[in-house]
């Protein structure tokens, strides 16, 4: 039989590549800006969009590792500056690089066929966790797009020797650890993958008649010894190759090189884990130091500021973290495995399947296993079982550190099915073409319809398994807007929390993490809200929020606004007249509020 003639390869050549990559990371990122700041604030995004707020306001900021790496309050700041402060902008930045991800699949183009390089860019565009997770206040996202660009980019500069890829790569691996804690997790799963790649390196030797210990020498030396012209372009190596003074200034140049990068990585790590203003100290009336400042003092010649600066920022920050996480985790693991295991289901099913069937026909294709498929595949896996060992709470966001290592595989798998069927068709195999459709157009499907329910639809319902607990079930935007015009039009005290559940003797302390003591934290997501608004009044007399544990203080002159839980209102209900009742959910479930607004407001 005479084969039908090829199809028209849109994907064929490196320019269609790119512009198949840049098309999808496009349409990546319209899904991540639309709608953005519909949902309502997280505890955990408004927390910090909260103190970002403060740091944006006074320029006081350190490293806190209960908010995690100074990568969210350092940038978001200057859009809060920009934008002013809302749920758009305060997930901006997260949206933006989450748009990274599909991205950077173009780094890896070298190391895999074209048609799985555009379906790698899929896959991190469309992942439903990836993009809900794009489009939340968390640096999981940040964490893992800057980590694999870096890996992506140290590729590049292996492939090609080009300097530009590697401080490239530098940059982006120091930023990864402006992000999260997480990313020295990272760095041990990256070693243990080089382990196992190594050991396949022990094998292909045994296979192909080598000696696998000549083999492992041979490596051993490539590691341990760097070869600076191996860090040149190709063109200038045979020059500086012809005479030893060349292979010298070579060396020397080598070295150089070496302690640039070490510099660099260095700068960025303290450029973000420096504190700004003296620090969180300076309130306390003890002398602080600042980065700008000490820049200021080490210009002037006098160094020693600048010394405690890069001290903190990297000692001190270790001292910090160690002393909130050093310690591990303690938990029965089943609990958290099941929890995870709920949201790899509901976010990622078609993606794990993906990788099982593209690691295994790469493992065992004639070609053998390629480095960049197992590492992801290896990493993929330890993750789905370490990270319910060693976070803190049930957490689907952790999830986003198994995902984006396993749609390394995955790409091999969803790229085999896309050339199975071009195979059928230019076979003439009418059944194969059909079957590889039906196959594609099913994972579109549900991976649609599962991105369409999670992130637009029901991006607060409690059966939704990419929600965390911590997020309010409830629309409180409508009920917000009344408050906000509310806030705007009266005068004197705006809004009242009530109840032991809602007091802080010191409001000052919530200004920074960790707002102990107090019940301050209770009042999330509200705090950020109130905040915000606060932020958009200022110049005006108003006195947007009090709190108080008696009745007494407020029943003779009640403020339009009053909030407290559905127990303590009934202390103080009786003796409102005029006030409507809202009901809301702080989290998901069983944290009923009650808003009374005062209905002349309403009116």
């Amino acid at each position: 039989m005479t084969g039908r003639p090829s199809l028209p390869d849109a994907l064929s050549g490196r320019r269609g590549t790119a512009a198949a990559v840049l098309a999808v990371s496009l349409f990546g990122l319209v899904a991540r800006l639309y709608d953005l700041g519909a949902r309502v604030a997280h505890q955990d995004e408004s927390r910090v969009a909260y103190w970002t707020l403060k740091y944006a306001e006074t320029g006081v900021h350190e490293y806190r590792p209960i908010v995690h790496g100074p990568f969210l309050p350092l940038v978001e700041s200057k859009i809060f500056a920009v934008m002013g402060p809302n749920d758009f902008a305060m997930r901006l930045s997260v949206a933006l690089v989450g748009t990274l991800l599909p991205l950077s699949a173009w780094l890896f183009r070298d190391r895999l066929r074209d048609s799985e390089v555009v379906a790698l860019a899929a896959l991190f565009a469309f992942n439903p966790i990836l993009l809900y997770y794009s489009r939340f206040m968390r640096v999981d996202v940040p964490l893992a797009a800057f980590t694999f660009v870096a890996l992506g980019l140290f590729v590049r500069w292996y492939d090609t020797r080009k300097r530009r890829y590697l401080f490239a790569a530098t940059a982006s691996y120091a930023v990864s650890f402006a992000t999260k804690e997480n990313a020295l997790v990272y760095g041990l799963c990256f070693l243990g993958a080089a382990v196992l790649l190594l050991d396949h390196r022990l094998f292909l030797a045994r296979v192909r008649d080598r000696d696998p210990l000549g083999e492992l020498r041979r490596l051993a030396r490539g590691a341990l010894t760097f070869d600076p012209v191996a860090a040149l372009s190709r063109d200038d190596r045979g020059e500086l190759l012809r005479g030893l003074p060349d292979a010298v200034r070579a060396r020397k140049t080598g070295i150089l090189l070496s302690a640039a990068v070490v510099l660099e990585f260095l700068a960025i790590v303290v450029f973000f884990y420096a504190p700004r203003k003296g620090g969180y100290r300076i309130d306390s009336g003890t002398e602080g130091i600042g980065l700008y400042w000490s820049l200021e003092e080490l210009a002037a010649g006098r160094p020693g500021m600048f010394v405690a600066v890069v001290e903190e920022a990297l000692l001190g920050s270790w001292t910090k973290f160690m002393d909130l996480w050093g310690a591990g985790e303690d938990h029965e693991f089943l609990y958290y495995w099941n929890d995870y295991v709920d949201t790899m289901e509901a976010g990622a099913a078609v993606l794990v399947a993906l990788a099982v069937v593209g690691f295994l026909a790469d493992r065992y294709s004639s070609e053998g296993p390629r480095d960049l498929v197992a590492l992801g595949g290896y990493i993929g896996a330890v993750s789905a079982f370490g990270y319910p060992i060693i976070t803190d709470i049930p957490a689907p966001w952790a999830t986003v550190h198994a995902v984006v290592p396993l749609a390394f595989p995955a790409a091999v798998g969803l790229a085999l099915i896309g050339r199975w069927g071009r195979d059928a068709y230019v076979d003439g195999d009418g059944i194969g073409v059909a079957a590889a459709v039906i196959l594609l157009l099913l994972i579109v499907a549900q991976v649609g319809g599962a991105a369409m329910d999670t992130t637009y639809r029901n991006p607060a319902d409690p059966d939704n398994e990419l929600v965390q607990y911590a997020q309010s079930s409830s629309d409180l935007k409508p009920t917000l807007e009344d408050i906000n015009r509310i806030a705007r039009e009266n005068e004197g005290v705006d809004v009242m929390f009530y109840g032991g559940e809602f007091y802080s003797p010191n409001d000052s302390v919530s200004q920074q993490p960790p707002a102990h003591p107090g019940n301050w934290f209770h009042r999330l997501p509200l705090a950020w809200y109130f905040e915000a608004e606060q932020h958009r009044l200022r110049g005006s007399d108003a006195e947007f929020v009090v709190n108080s544990t008696r009745s007494s203080d407020f029943v003779d002159d009640p403020p339009p606004v009053i909030i407290s839980t559905r127990t303590d209102a009934g202390a103080y209900e009786a003796d409102l007249e005029g006030y409507r009742a809202h009901q809301h959910e702080r989290y998901l479930h069983s944290s009923t509020i009650v808003i009374f607004i005062d209905e002349d407001y309403l009116e």
